[in-house]
């Protein structure tokens, strides 16, 4: 190698490294600020990883990219497809298939170009371990004390404007914080087992983040961020002895939730509305929905109502004495649901498809090693959980969040 060519090689290796660093220290203020400028600084990191960054030959292209990521791609051409009969329709220059469609390889670029594929030094990878710790850390106890103080980091970095009204305002910043604590969850799992491999010290601080997270959710009443947590603490202690094993299960058990889920939305139809009334006000409303989106699949189950199509279900209901209640509000809050209520048989397939190959990828003999199998694992249920019952599924900032933190996973070694 020319002295050129190793002097080129060193000026990208220390701009991946400077935009890494910004994206680090960005992530929390985005993160508590909603989330969806998370979707912005992944997608600026990806575009700005393609500097000096030298792709395949075209003719090694169908080779060099997985087929987890041909299956979703397929996934996201075919919801676009399915607008020309989605009742839905956008006023923006792009309708939110094609900003799925387009933004997802920028995400995606940015785990590639910036991350897995960089050659950093062994003390700029050491800096950036440290501050993915220091920063995870100092935001979890900024969110748990938004939380303590019925928002008081955020109202005083965001004061009620004159002219406000406080109820509206109120309402953002519950789910402001919502998204926090969920982007919280993915991250704690990479860093909470980078902290462990460190031992001693390290096992301590991952106690510690775990129990600022997990306190987080509690006081926020985050059932699916509770939910999550709780079961990786088990996943965790499986995939230490059997980490092929826990991957394994933890992607059967995504592609189960998916492709089963008009199961789930039978199931809340048979539920009678004296067993409905005994649950939590949110969970009632859950099984509504679900059962509700049961009828629409029925309706159209092979090709779907169509990209977005959620949106325009207008139909409301009175529950516990609030009138005009809306069955579904912009999705169902279940992946499954909602890709086989927009997308069929089809989607579904697909969208199973990709999570078949991206497993069988991820734990071939030398792609990842054992203590990045166990965060695999670990971040493959949190996100089961968290979409099963929270998100819709074509929320940009929630896509760049999850490839954000499993990106993060080539951190995990010493």
């Amino acid at each position: 190698m020319t002295k050129t060519s190793l002097e080129q090689r060193g000026f990208i290796a220390r701009k991946n490294w400077c935009v890494v660093v910004l994206v680090f220290l960005a992530y929390p203020v985005m993160a508590h600020a909603g989330g969806l400028g998370i979707a912005a600084i992944v997608g600026l990191g990806g575009i700005l990883g393609f500097i000096g960054w030298r792709p395949p030959h075209p003719r090694d292209v169908p080779k060099a990219i997985p087929a987890a990521i041909w299956a979703v791609m397929a996934l996201l051409a075919w919801g676009m497809v399915s607008t020309l009969w989605s009742p839905y329709r956008s006023g923006d220059v792009l309708n939110n298939a094609q900003k799925m469609f387009f933004g997802l390889p920028l995400y995606l670029a940015f785990a590639v170009t910036l991350v897995s594929q960089s050659k950093f030094s062994i003390s700029h990878f050491q800096h950036l371990q440290h501050l993915l710790i220091g920063m995870t850390f100092i935001w979890s106890v900024v969110v748990l004390m938004d939380v303590l103080s019925g928002y008081g980091v955020t109202r005083l970095i965001d004061p009620l404007a004159v002219g406000e009204d406080m109820e509206a305002k109120w309402g953002d910043m519950i789910q402001n914080l919502g998204h926090a604590v969920s982007v919280l969850t993915l991250l704690f799992v990479p860093v909470s087992v980078l902290l462990w491999l460190k031992g001693g010290a390290g096992k301590f601080a991952a106690l510690a983040l775990f129990a600022l997270v997990l306190s987080s959710a509690i006081f926020a009443d985050m059932n699916s961020r509770f939910i999550a947590l709780v079961v990786l603490v088990p996943l965790f202690g499986l995939a230490i002895y059997w980490p092929r094993f826990a991957v394994r299960g933890a992607f059967f058990a995504a592609a189960a939730s998916i492709f089963f889920a008009p199961v789930l939305g039978y199931v809340a139809s048979k539920v009678t509305s004296e067993w409905r009334s005994q649950l939590p006000f949110s969970w009632e409303e859950r099984v509504e929905n679900w059962a509700y989106m049961y009828d629409k699949i029925l309706q159209k189950p092979w090709f779907g109502h169509g990209f977005d199509a959620v949106r325009t279900f207008t139909d409301t209901h009175t529950i516990r004495g609030f009138e005009g209640r809306a069955l579904v509000s912009l999705h169902p809050h279940n992946a499954g649901l909602q890709i086989w209520g927009e997308l069929g048989l089809v989607g579904a397939v697909l969208a199973c498809l990709a999570l078949f190959f991206a497993q069988k990828r991820l734990t071939e003999q030398g792609v990842l090693a054992k203590p990045q199998l166990v965060a695999l694992a670990g971040l493959t249920v949190s996100v089961t959980v968290i979409a099963g019952i929270t998100y819709g599924v074509w929320q940009d900032w929630w896509w760049a969040t999850v490839i954000f933190s499993a990106a993060l996973i080539s951190f995990v070694r010493k």
